[in-house]
């Protein structure tokens, strides 16, 4: 190993080493750090304010990463996820030491889950300062436990030029561990020792980079390519399917590629297979053939009669398990019933545990394959896809029929006029709880280009708005960030990432005083327990959050009103804040009323 002196080492980086040796050392690793992650595609930085980050807060200003700068951690972390998902590419936040690196755990959980590619940059103290009572200084080793697909303790930086060198392998290798397969967060721990950069008349330019060619890094920096589907995995599925004429194909909520929803329909048409294709599937949506297409299945599903009557022999699912809780129960039913999934990482995502088969491949090239292989000799059984259609359309005209009777701004009906307000190629961001649930239920399938992102890894209710203006960075799309009320209170203070004017959405607040979502479950009919605990009315007024953060907030007060200043926000591009006030009681009586009509409607046809 060469001998060479701080001087040296940071001289060769562009630092002229004036001042502190050990400032220069810091700010030549974080910038060969740096520059690593530009060269594997990042191009979007999240940096939290804070001392102990100096040098990669440096480093980054000094790169062509374009930066970010959210007020709090948590908001910047799940402000980062949503740019990540829109995106799709990695996307990086830092932070300085202590509790702050702390607060990126909630959104890490959610990137885990949700297969988000995440680069967690925590800034730390010295190995010498650990443990010692020293300011702070908390344990950041493995901090955010299973939730990372890596980790790396980085160590302070030491003037040695194969150490710099080291500092941006791991830059390249963050960028490939955060894709995976399965993508999701990695988290690499930085300890600086101070003085952490050096003063200003000491900064020379940054060192020209020596890296791959720019048609090789053009290559590398995209979404790495899964596997297409082995011959052997091919001949087994086609085996399996051909043998079963009652099937359904299942489409959770995931973002894949923009093909599959067109790839999965020709597999439908040449198997006669039904699709339950969950609201944030991307197949719900879309000029694709939609045929065989289902949304309803939720309400319908919870009939008896057709539960027991309409069993399938197999289940092929791609992407995540369903939103809908009616489907588990249903699919549970026959214990004789063949489970398959195609994942890329071969994992099991079936929370009802009747998986028997994963085959690992590109869900897109594999449903393509698997069509062709099936085409020819292909026997569809016209009657299975035929009762699903039949039930499909008897549940959709009982939802319509029933918007007659219930108010102008009954929380289901929201959703409908909400999608009709959305421009071609809108991106929806739609919370959890109860609003998922009510797009699922209410809002048909459309030939418009929409793309429905949600936080569906842990389902929380926490940072959806700071997750939407994530999404709002991504790009020119126009965004709609659709929340409950206690949501919306959760990630308030994510509302400060719109100031910069890069992050822009339309937001809606579905305010019905409290937890609407427990009204629908048996919690509900403990009266006083529930509204103490689970209800939990607050009575606030959101006008005044809105005008702290300066952003324009609106209170419609028809449905019409609501989808124009809606629709004429998305048309703009501008960030405001529509709120919607609606009655938890009457959305409860609303959905008992909704799925009592689609089972009735649905058992008169069978």
């Amino acid at each position: 190993m060469a001998d060479l002196s701080s001087k040296q080492v940071a001289e060769a980086a562009g630092v002229d080493t004036a001042g502190s040796a050990t400032a220069a050392t810091n700010l030549a690793w974080a910038d060969a750090f740096v520059a690593a992650l530009e060269d594997r595609g990042v191009r979007d930085a999240c940096v939290c304010s804070g001392s102990r980050s100096a040098p990669l807060v440096l480093a980054l200003h000094r790169s062509s990463i374009r930066t970010h700068v959210p007020l709090d951690e948590r908001a910047g972390a799940f402000f980062a996820l949503g740019l990540a998902k829109a995106s799709r590419r990695p996307v990086a936040i830092l932070t300085t030491s202590g509790t702050a690196a702390a607060n990126l755990h909630p959104a890490a959980v959610e990137a885990h889950h949700a297969r988000v590619p995440l680069i967690l940059l925590t800034a730390d103290r010295p190995p010498e300062l650990r443990d010692a009572g020293a300011s702070q200084t908390i344990d950041q080793i493995r901090m955010f436990g299973s939730a990372t697909r890596w980790f790396h303790e980085v160590g302070a930086p030491v003037a040695d030029p194969d150490l710099v060198r080291y500092a941006a392998a791991l830059g390249t290798r963050a960028v490939a561990e955060a894709w995976g397969p399965p993508a999701g967060p990695v988290h690499l721990n930085f300890a600086f020792r101070e003085p952490l950069v050096p003063e200003p008349e000491s900064l020379g330019p940054r060192a020209a980079r020596r890296g791959p060619s720019p048609a090789a890094l053009s290559e590398m920096a995209g979404e790495p390519a899964f596997p297409p589907p082995s011959a052997r995995d091919l001949a087994r599925a086609s085996g399996l399917l051909r043998q079963r004429r009652r099937g359904l194909i299942v489409c959770g909520p995931e973002d894949a590629s923009p093909d599959l929803p067109t790839a999965v329909a020709r597999l439908a048409a040449v198997t006669g297979y039904p699709i339950l294709a969950d609201p944030a599937s991307q197949v719900r949506y879309g000029p694709h053939d939609r045929t065989r297409v289902i949304g309803t299945y939720d309400a319908f599903l919870r009939s008896p009669a057709f539960a027991a009557r309409e069993a399938p022999e197999v289940v092929i699912q791609f992407g995540p398990a369903l939103t809908s809780k009616s489907y588990h129960q249903y699919a549970a039913l026959d214990p004789e019933v063949l489970h398959l999934l195609v994942d890329p990482a071969r994992g099991w995502r079936s929370p009802s545990r009747r998986a028997q088969e994963v085959f690992a491949a590109d869900p897109t090239l594999f449903a393509a394959a698997l069509a062709e292989s099936l085409a020819k000799g292909a026997d569809p059984l016209p009657r299975w896809g035929e009762t699903f259609d039949l039930a499909e359309r008897a549940a959709r005209g009982a939802i319509d029929r029933r918007r007659a009777s219930v108010a102008d701004l009954a929380e289901g009906y929201l959703f409908p006029e909400l999608l009709d307000a959305c421009p071609d190629g809108t991106v929806i961001y739609i919370g959890n709880s109860l609003a998922i649930r009510n797009l699922d239920l209410f809002a048909p399938s459309s030939s418009k280009r929409l793309r429905i992102l949600a936080n569906r890894g842990a389902s929380g209710i926490d940072g959806v708005i700071s997750s939407g203006l994530g999404a709002g960075a991504a790009g020119e799309s126009p965004v709609l960030v659709v929340a409950g009320d206690l949501s919306f209170h959760h990630d308030l203070n994510g509302l400060a990432a719109a100031r910069e004017g890069i992050a822009r959405a339309t937001i809606i607040v579905v305010n019905n005083d409290g937890g609407g979502v427990f009204s629908l479950l048996p919690i509900a009919r403990h009266g006083e327990v529930f509204e103490r605990y689970f209800g939990t009315p607050h009575g606030l007024d959101f006008a005044p959050a809105a005008a702290l953060y300066g952003v324009p907030f609106a209170r419609p007060d028809s449905l019409a009103a609501l989808r124009a200043r809606a629709a004429a926000s998305l048309a703009g591009r501008t960030t405001e804040i529509l709120e919607v006030r609606t009655d938890r009681e009457e959305t409860q009586r609303l959905h008992r009323a909704v799925r009592a009509d689609v089972i009735h409607a649905v058992e008169e046809g069978l």
